[in-house]
């Protein structure tokens, strides 16, 4: 019969065995390959029970003492293995489909843990694709420089948390808030932090008085210019639904506050409930402080005294009491 040459890599060596057979150098001839299957058939017919194996410790000289504690946790699981009821209750062929049923679950944990490093990777580059943009829009809007310093403006939006830092920065820059009066900064500022729905969906501003629309309009513009640029440098963003985000359904509610209208009656100007109100109102008072702080970090004395103002004026009666019951 025709007798192959198989080649055995070194990984599919489990343990060494005592017993050696001489192999010819030439094992081309069918004669000699004869040979060698006999010698195998002899070793089978010798060592029925199984094949003596060489020991490391006494006959390979393996005096490591680490290497014996290997061994010795080896001949642990050996036995926990014999014990185990795959070896004991289920015969070999369902005991081998479950084997090989979990090596497949283990090269798939395998490939989905490398699938998630990828993912990971590839979630990086494409934050650090973000990080460039935004930072071309910090660089077109005068935040920072060229060479990344970050300039006034940018020191300005640092202090503003609760509201859209950009376009703010951009009012406060503009000169938008220099020709206002107090209650008409606080009103135009109330754009900013109220997120409810506008019952004038085709002109939010529909209805405003010539004092507080005029600001209002001014903000429109200044927001769509901060979306161009944000555009311009390939983010993600609708310019509609981004200038939509300032509402001026709560301007003048705002505006009869700071004049020191009572709550009731300036709840009847907004169609939001109670609470809403409140919240908003709350809100605003810490945007108006944001602002006053920023207007001092660059040197603003005029504008830190009116937000400061503004911030007094927002700060009385209900909406700032520390309990509804007292």
């Amino acid at each position: 019969p025709f007798l192959p040459i198989a080649l055995i890599y070194l990984s599919t060596i489990n343990r060494i065995s005592a017993v050696r057979l001489f192999v010819p150098q030439d094992t081309k001839p069918t004669e000699a390959r004869q040979n060698i299957m006999k010698s195998l058939k002899e070793v089978e017919r010798r060592f029925p029970v199984g094949l003596p194996l060489l020991d490391p410790v006494k006959d390979l000289k393996i005096n490591v003492g680490e290497f014996n504690k290997l061994l010795e946790r080896a001949s642990e699981l050996k036995e926990r293995l014999a014990s185990h009821k795959l070896s004991t209750e289920i015969d070999e062929d369902e005991r081998l489909r479950r084997v090989g049923a979990y090596e497949r679950k283990h090269d798939k944990m395998d490939i989905s843990r490398a699938l998630r490093r990828e993912a990971r990777s590839c979630q990086t580059m494409v934050m650090k694709d973000d990080l460039r943009r935004m930072k071309r829009v910090l660089k077109e809007l005068g935040h920072v420089d060229g060479s990344g310093v970050i300039q006034t403006k940018g020191r300005t939006a640092c202090e503003i948390n609760t509201a859209n830092e950009l376009v703010v920065v951009e009012l406060v820059f503009a000169g938008v808030f220099n020709d206002l009066t107090v209650e008409q900064c606080v009103a135009l500022l109330s754009c900013m932090i109220f997120d409810e729905r506008s019952k004038d969906e085709d002109d939010p501003a529909q209805g405003l008085k010539s004092y507080l629309s005029g600001p209002y309009y001014k903000l429109i513009e200044l927001a769509r210019t901060v979306a161009k640029v944000a555009i311009s440098c390939k983010i993600e963003l609708n310019e509609d639904e981004f200038v939509d985000k300032f509402n001026p359904g709560l301007m003048e509610a705002v505006y009869a506050w700071c004049k020191g209208a009572k709550f009731v009656e300036v709840q009847k100007l907004t169609g939001t409930f109670e609470g809403s109100t409140i919240r908003s109102l709350r809100r605003l008072e810490g945007l108006v402080r944001q602002l006053a702080s920023a207007s001092k970090s660059i040197g603003n004395l005029e504008l830190q005294a009116k937000f400061e103002k503004g911030s007094e004026l927002l700060k009385r009666d209900i909406v700032f009491c520390s309990s509804l019951y007292l």
